[in-house]
Protein backbone atom coordinates (compact mmCIF):
# COMPACT_ATOMS: atom_id res chain seq x y z
CA UNK A 1 0.00 0.00 0.00
CA UNK A 2 1.19 3.49 -0.65
CA UNK A 3 1.07 5.41 2.13
CA UNK A 4 0.62 9.22 2.42
CA UNK A 5 4.13 10.48 4.39
CA UNK A 6 4.92 12.63 7.03
CA UNK A 7 5.11 16.08 6.15
CA UNK A 8 9.42 16.57 5.01
CA UNK A 9 9.37 20.36 6.92
CA UNK A 10 7.30 23.53 8.30
CA UNK A 11 4.85 22.62 10.94
CA UNK A 12 3.41 19.37 11.49
CA UNK A 13 -0.52 19.70 12.68
CA UNK A 14 -1.47 17.10 15.09
CA UNK A 15 -5.37 16.72 15.94
CA UNK A 16 -6.80 15.00 19.81
CA UNK A 17 -10.37 14.14 18.70
CA UNK A 18 -10.86 12.09 21.18
CA UNK A 19 -13.47 14.18 24.09
CA UNK A 20 -11.38 15.79 26.69
CA UNK A 21 -13.40 14.67 29.72
CA UNK A 22 -12.75 11.03 28.46
CA UNK A 23 -9.16 11.86 30.09
CA UNK A 24 -10.35 12.30 33.58
CA UNK A 25 -10.38 16.06 35.07
CA UNK A 26 -8.39 18.89 32.81
CA UNK A 27 -5.61 19.47 34.34
CA UNK A 28 -4.78 15.38 33.37
CA UNK A 29 -5.97 16.47 29.85
CA UNK A 30 -3.84 19.16 29.67
CA UNK A 31 -0.89 17.36 31.05
CA UNK A 32 -1.61 14.45 28.41
CA UNK A 33 -1.85 17.30 25.14
CA UNK A 34 1.50 18.99 26.52
CA UNK A 35 3.22 15.68 26.23
CA UNK A 36 2.74 14.94 22.79
CA UNK A 37 3.83 19.09 21.88
CA UNK A 38 7.11 18.18 23.97
CA UNK A 39 7.74 15.45 21.53
CA UNK A 40 9.25 17.87 18.70
CA UNK A 41 9.42 21.96 18.24
CA UNK A 42 7.81 21.36 14.65
CA UNK A 43 4.27 19.82 16.50
CA UNK A 44 0.95 22.10 16.90
CA UNK A 45 -1.40 20.30 18.70
CA UNK A 46 -4.75 20.87 18.34
CA UNK A 47 -7.98 20.07 20.49
CA UNK A 48 -10.94 19.50 18.35
CA UNK A 49 -13.32 16.44 19.50
CA UNK A 50 -14.99 14.60 16.75
CA UNK A 51 -17.35 11.89 18.50
CA UNK A 52 -20.48 10.04 16.96
CA UNK A 53 -21.63 8.22 19.93
CA UNK A 54 -21.95 4.90 20.31
CA UNK A 55 -25.02 3.42 18.33
CA UNK A 56 -23.16 5.39 15.31
CA UNK A 57 -19.45 3.23 16.19
CA UNK A 58 -21.62 0.29 16.29
CA UNK A 59 -23.27 0.40 12.88
CA UNK A 60 -19.86 1.89 11.42
CA UNK A 61 -18.25 -1.29 12.32
CA UNK A 62 -20.61 -3.80 10.29
CA UNK A 63 -20.47 -3.97 6.78
CA UNK A 64 -24.59 -4.47 7.10
CA UNK A 65 -24.80 -0.94 8.99
CA UNK A 66 -22.66 0.88 6.61
CA UNK A 67 -25.91 2.52 4.52
CA UNK A 68 -27.74 3.12 7.96
CA UNK A 69 -24.79 4.77 9.16
CA UNK A 70 -23.94 7.36 6.54
CA UNK A 71 -27.28 9.55 7.05
CA UNK A 72 -26.86 9.10 10.81
CA UNK A 73 -23.48 11.34 10.55
CA UNK A 74 -22.83 14.45 12.43
CA UNK A 75 -22.41 17.61 10.27
CA UNK A 76 -18.91 18.78 10.77
CA UNK A 77 -18.79 22.49 12.39
CA UNK A 78 -16.33 25.02 10.84
CA UNK A 79 -13.63 24.54 13.65
CA UNK A 80 -13.33 20.94 12.92
CA UNK A 81 -13.49 21.60 8.79
CA UNK A 82 -10.67 24.39 9.26
CA UNK A 83 -8.88 21.19 11.56
CA UNK A 84 -9.46 18.81 8.54
CA UNK A 85 -8.12 20.85 5.70
CA UNK A 86 -5.17 21.00 7.13
CA UNK A 87 -4.21 18.55 9.64
CA UNK A 88 -1.34 15.29 9.39
CA UNK A 89 -2.08 12.83 12.08
CA UNK A 90 -4.70 12.78 14.73
CA UNK A 91 -6.33 10.45 17.35
CA UNK A 92 -9.28 9.57 17.29
CA UNK A 93 -12.39 7.16 18.42
CA UNK A 94 -14.39 8.64 15.53
CA UNK A 95 -13.92 9.59 11.82
CA UNK A 96 -15.81 11.24 9.17
CA UNK A 97 -16.91 9.56 6.40
CA UNK A 98 -14.96 10.20 3.61
CA UNK A 99 -12.30 11.38 5.29
CA UNK A 100 -9.35 11.16 2.60
CA UNK A 101 -10.93 13.97 1.03
CA UNK A 102 -11.60 15.77 4.11
CA UNK A 103 -8.32 16.05 5.35
CA UNK A 104 -5.84 16.06 1.86
CA UNK A 105 -2.71 16.26 4.18
CA UNK A 106 -3.72 13.19 6.90
CA UNK A 107 -1.30 10.73 6.95
CA UNK A 108 -1.47 8.69 10.06
CA UNK A 109 -4.05 8.01 12.58
CA UNK A 110 -3.85 6.73 16.13
CA UNK A 111 -6.47 4.82 17.05
CA UNK A 112 -8.09 5.35 20.50
CA UNK A 113 -8.74 1.63 21.42
CA UNK A 114 -7.94 -1.80 20.11
CA UNK A 115 -10.93 -2.05 17.73
CA UNK A 116 -10.68 -0.15 14.83
CA UNK A 117 -13.93 -1.27 12.21
CA UNK A 118 -15.78 1.75 12.32
CA UNK A 119 -12.44 4.09 12.04
CA UNK A 120 -11.59 2.01 8.78
CA UNK A 121 -15.10 2.81 7.36
CA UNK A 122 -13.82 6.40 6.78
CA UNK A 123 -12.27 5.18 4.09
CA UNK A 124 -8.22 4.90 5.03
CA UNK A 125 -7.03 2.03 3.16
CA UNK A 126 -8.13 3.63 0.05
CA UNK A 127 -6.99 7.16 1.16
CA UNK A 128 -3.40 5.56 1.55
CA UNK A 129 -3.98 6.50 5.29
CA UNK A 130 -1.68 4.61 8.02
CA UNK A 131 -3.31 3.00 10.88
CA UNK A 132 -2.36 1.79 14.03
CA UNK A 133 -4.22 0.87 17.31
CA UNK A 134 -4.01 0.95 21.01
CA UNK A 135 -3.72 -2.53 21.37
CA UNK A 136 -2.41 -3.39 24.90
CA UNK A 137 -2.95 0.39 26.29
CA UNK A 138 -6.31 -1.02 28.16
CA UNK A 139 -5.04 -4.38 29.00
CA UNK A 140 -4.64 -4.12 32.52
CA UNK A 141 -7.57 -2.53 33.66
CA UNK A 142 -9.91 -4.45 31.28
CA UNK A 143 -8.27 -8.42 32.70
CA UNK A 144 -8.64 -6.82 36.55
CA UNK A 145 -12.58 -6.35 35.54
CA UNK A 146 -12.82 -9.83 33.66
CA UNK A 147 -11.10 -11.59 37.53
CA UNK A 148 -13.66 -9.42 39.24
CA UNK A 149 -16.68 -10.44 37.66
CA UNK A 150 -15.16 -14.44 37.60
CA UNK A 151 -14.83 -13.64 41.17
CA UNK A 152 -17.88 -11.99 41.81
CA UNK A 153 -20.31 -14.70 40.09
CA UNK A 154 -18.35 -17.82 41.86
CA UNK A 155 -18.94 -15.98 45.50
CA UNK A 156 -21.86 -15.38 45.20
CA UNK A 157 -21.30 -11.26 46.04
CA UNK A 158 -24.39 -10.35 43.99
CA UNK A 159 -26.58 -12.39 46.38
CA UNK A 160 -25.05 -11.32 49.48
CA UNK A 161 -25.43 -7.69 48.40
CA UNK A 162 -29.34 -8.30 47.74
CA UNK A 163 -29.46 -10.30 51.50
CA UNK A 164 -27.74 -6.95 53.09
CA UNK A 165 -29.89 -4.96 51.36
CA UNK A 166 -33.24 -6.98 52.39
CA UNK A 167 -31.53 -6.95 56.26
CA UNK A 168 -31.52 -11.09 56.31
CA UNK A 169 -28.78 -13.03 58.14
CA UNK A 170 -29.06 -15.84 55.39
CA UNK A 171 -25.40 -17.45 54.75
CA UNK A 172 -25.00 -18.21 50.93
CA UNK A 173 -21.22 -19.72 49.78
CA UNK A 174 -19.30 -19.39 47.00
CA UNK A 175 -17.32 -22.35 45.53
CA UNK A 176 -13.65 -22.15 44.79
CA UNK A 177 -12.11 -20.73 41.34
CA UNK A 178 -8.99 -22.93 42.14
CA UNK A 179 -8.53 -25.93 40.02
CA UNK A 180 -10.98 -25.37 37.61
CA UNK A 181 -10.13 -24.45 33.80
CA UNK A 182 -10.47 -21.01 32.30
CA UNK A 183 -10.95 -20.70 28.15
CA UNK A 184 -9.93 -17.77 26.56
CA UNK A 185 -10.97 -16.74 23.03
CA UNK A 186 -8.33 -14.69 21.61
CA UNK A 187 -4.70 -13.88 23.13
CA UNK A 188 -4.02 -10.99 22.41
CA UNK A 189 -2.92 -7.73 25.20
CA UNK A 190 -6.13 -8.26 27.36
CA UNK A 191 -6.28 -12.11 27.56
CA UNK A 192 -2.53 -12.49 28.25
CA UNK A 193 -3.24 -9.78 30.76
CA UNK A 194 -6.05 -11.98 32.25
CA UNK A 195 -4.11 -14.98 32.31
CA UNK A 196 -1.28 -14.03 34.29
CA UNK A 197 -3.51 -12.93 36.53
CA UNK A 198 -5.43 -16.10 36.64
CA UNK A 199 -1.63 -17.94 37.43
CA UNK A 200 -2.21 -16.53 40.63
CA UNK A 201 -5.75 -18.62 41.54
CA UNK A 202 -4.03 -22.07 40.83
CA UNK A 203 -6.58 -21.92 37.48
CA UNK A 204 -5.72 -24.50 34.51
CA UNK A 205 -5.83 -21.52 31.26
CA UNK A 206 -6.57 -22.99 27.84
CA UNK A 207 -6.48 -20.29 24.92
CA UNK A 208 -7.74 -20.52 20.98
CA UNK A 209 -6.55 -17.52 18.70
CA UNK A 210 -6.77 -17.25 15.25
CA UNK A 211 -3.17 -17.12 14.15
CA UNK A 212 -2.14 -20.65 16.52
CA UNK A 213 0.02 -23.35 14.96
CA UNK A 214 0.68 -26.91 16.43
CA UNK A 215 2.85 -26.68 18.99
CA UNK A 216 2.06 -23.21 19.55
CA UNK A 217 2.44 -22.12 23.76
CA UNK A 218 2.11 -18.88 25.80
CA UNK A 219 2.77 -17.64 29.25
CA UNK A 220 0.53 -18.65 31.34
CA UNK A 221 -1.50 -20.92 29.29
CA UNK A 222 -1.34 -24.91 29.31
CA UNK A 223 -2.74 -25.66 25.46
CA UNK A 224 -3.23 -23.11 22.43
CA UNK A 225 -5.68 -23.97 19.95
CA UNK A 226 -6.54 -22.70 16.57
CA UNK A 227 -9.57 -20.95 16.17
CA UNK A 228 -11.40 -23.95 14.11
CA UNK A 229 -10.39 -26.50 17.29
CA UNK A 230 -12.45 -24.25 19.39
CA UNK A 231 -15.53 -26.29 20.35
CA UNK A 232 -12.46 -28.47 21.34
CA UNK A 233 -11.63 -26.57 24.06
CA UNK A 234 -15.06 -25.16 25.05
CA UNK A 235 -16.11 -28.76 26.99
CA UNK A 236 -12.76 -28.62 28.84
CA UNK A 237 -13.88 -24.84 30.44
CA UNK A 238 -15.57 -24.29 33.84
CA UNK A 239 -15.27 -20.45 32.52
CA UNK A 240 -14.55 -19.01 28.86
CA UNK A 241 -13.46 -15.42 28.82
CA UNK A 242 -13.61 -14.02 24.52
CA UNK A 243 -11.84 -11.00 23.64
CA UNK A 244 -11.56 -10.68 20.04
CA UNK A 245 -12.09 -7.82 17.30
CA UNK A 246 -15.03 -8.12 15.11
CA UNK A 247 -13.84 -9.54 12.04
CA UNK A 248 -16.05 -11.62 9.52
CA UNK A 249 -14.76 -14.79 11.54
CA UNK A 250 -15.97 -13.50 14.72
CA UNK A 251 -19.29 -12.32 13.69
CA UNK A 252 -21.42 -15.06 15.41
CA UNK A 253 -18.39 -17.49 16.59
CA UNK A 254 -20.22 -17.71 19.93
CA UNK A 255 -23.58 -19.36 18.38
CA UNK A 256 -25.89 -22.04 19.89
CA UNK A 257 -23.73 -25.03 19.07
CA UNK A 258 -21.00 -23.02 21.01
CA UNK A 259 -22.98 -22.45 23.72
CA UNK A 260 -24.04 -26.36 23.98
CA UNK A 261 -20.37 -27.15 24.00
CA UNK A 262 -19.60 -25.77 27.11
CA UNK A 263 -20.39 -27.76 30.03
CA UNK A 264 -23.26 -27.56 31.91
CA UNK A 265 -23.29 -24.84 34.77
CA UNK A 266 -20.06 -22.63 33.20
CA UNK A 267 -20.01 -19.09 33.09
CA UNK A 268 -19.26 -16.98 29.94
CA UNK A 269 -17.59 -13.67 29.77
CA UNK A 270 -17.13 -11.03 27.02
CA UNK A 271 -15.02 -8.13 26.75
CA UNK A 272 -14.57 -7.74 23.21
CA UNK A 273 -17.38 -7.35 20.76
CA UNK A 274 -20.70 -7.78 21.06
CA UNK A 275 -20.90 -9.22 17.28
CA UNK A 276 -19.39 -12.34 18.70
CA UNK A 277 -22.03 -13.69 20.28
CA UNK A 278 -25.57 -14.80 19.20
CA UNK A 279 -27.70 -12.89 22.19
CA UNK A 280 -30.75 -14.88 21.42
CA UNK A 281 -28.84 -17.88 22.16
CA UNK A 282 -27.12 -17.03 24.59
CA UNK A 283 -30.60 -15.80 26.52
CA UNK A 284 -31.33 -19.35 25.50
CA UNK A 285 -28.67 -20.98 27.38
CA UNK A 286 -29.48 -18.99 30.55
CA UNK A 287 -32.82 -19.90 30.75
CA UNK A 288 -32.56 -23.47 30.51
CA UNK A 289 -30.31 -23.68 33.21
CA UNK A 290 -26.98 -24.70 30.43
CA UNK A 291 -24.87 -21.67 31.42
CA UNK A 292 -24.96 -21.14 35.25
CA UNK A 293 -24.26 -17.63 34.44
CA UNK A 294 -22.56 -15.00 32.00
CA UNK A 295 -20.87 -11.44 32.41
CA UNK A 296 -21.39 -8.81 28.93
CA UNK A 297 -19.90 -5.92 28.81
CA UNK A 298 -20.65 -5.28 25.22
CA UNK A 299 -23.61 -6.45 22.70
CA UNK A 300 -24.34 -6.47 19.40
CA UNK A 301 -26.55 -2.79 19.83
CA UNK A 302 -25.35 -0.08 21.85
CA UNK A 303 -26.56 1.93 23.78
CA UNK A 304 -28.97 -1.44 24.63
CA UNK A 305 -32.45 -0.32 23.82
CA UNK A 306 -34.66 -0.40 26.78
CA UNK A 307 -36.92 -2.81 25.29
CA UNK A 308 -33.82 -5.30 24.87
CA UNK A 309 -34.44 -9.00 26.63
CA UNK A 310 -30.97 -8.77 27.75
CA UNK A 311 -31.62 -6.65 30.74
CA UNK A 312 -34.14 -9.54 31.66
CA UNK A 313 -32.08 -12.43 30.91
CA UNK A 314 -31.51 -14.59 34.06
CA UNK A 315 -28.29 -14.45 35.73
CA UNK A 316 -26.87 -12.43 33.39
CA UNK A 317 -23.88 -9.22 34.68
CA UNK A 318 -24.55 -6.83 32.34
CA UNK A 319 -21.91 -3.97 31.90
CA UNK A 320 -22.03 -0.90 29.55
CA UNK A 321 -18.97 -1.03 27.13
CA UNK A 322 -17.16 0.30 30.62
CA UNK A 323 -14.41 -2.43 31.69
CA UNK A 324 -12.05 -0.41 31.15
CA UNK A 325 -10.17 2.14 33.53
CA UNK A 326 -9.92 5.81 31.88
CA UNK A 327 -7.42 7.03 34.08
CA UNK A 328 -5.05 4.43 33.08
CA UNK A 329 -6.04 4.04 29.46
CA UNK A 330 -5.13 7.60 28.38
CA UNK A 331 -1.91 7.83 30.07
CA UNK A 332 -0.87 4.36 28.37
CA UNK A 333 -2.53 5.84 24.74
CA UNK A 334 -0.41 8.98 24.67
CA UNK A 335 2.75 7.23 26.18
CA UNK A 336 2.08 4.92 22.99
CA UNK A 337 1.01 7.99 20.79
CA UNK A 338 4.04 10.11 21.41
CA UNK A 339 6.45 6.97 20.77
CA UNK A 340 4.87 6.69 17.83
CA UNK A 341 5.45 10.25 16.96
CA UNK A 342 8.84 9.94 17.13
CA UNK A 343 9.20 7.12 14.75
CA UNK A 344 6.83 8.70 12.47
CA UNK A 345 8.60 11.92 11.65
CA UNK A 346 12.10 9.63 11.74
CA UNK A 347 10.34 7.24 9.18
CA UNK A 348 10.67 4.66 11.28
CA UNK A 349 7.90 1.44 11.62
CA UNK A 350 5.13 2.19 14.27
CA UNK A 351 3.74 0.07 17.07
CA UNK A 352 0.83 -1.63 16.43
CA UNK A 353 0.41 -0.96 12.80
CA UNK A 354 -2.67 -2.26 11.26
CA UNK A 355 -2.56 -0.68 8.07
Amino acid sequence: MNHREAPADGPVVLGVLYPAAWAGDADTFAALVASTAAVDPRLEVVVEPYEEGQHLRTLRGTPAGLAEARPLAPTLTGAQRDLFARVHAVVAIDLPFDVGTLAPHLAWVQGVGAGYAQLLSAGLAEAGIRFTNAAGANAVGIAEFVVGRILQERKEFRTLDERQVAHEWLPVYGTELAGTTVGLIGLGAIQTAVARRLAAFDVEVLACRRSARPGDTAPGVSQVFPASDLHDMLPRCDTVVAAVPETDETIGMMDAAAFAAMPSGSFFVNVGRGSLCDEPALIDALRSGHLRAAALDVASREPLPPEDPLWDAPNLYLSFHCSTAPSALFVNLHRLWNANIRRWLDGEPLSNEVL
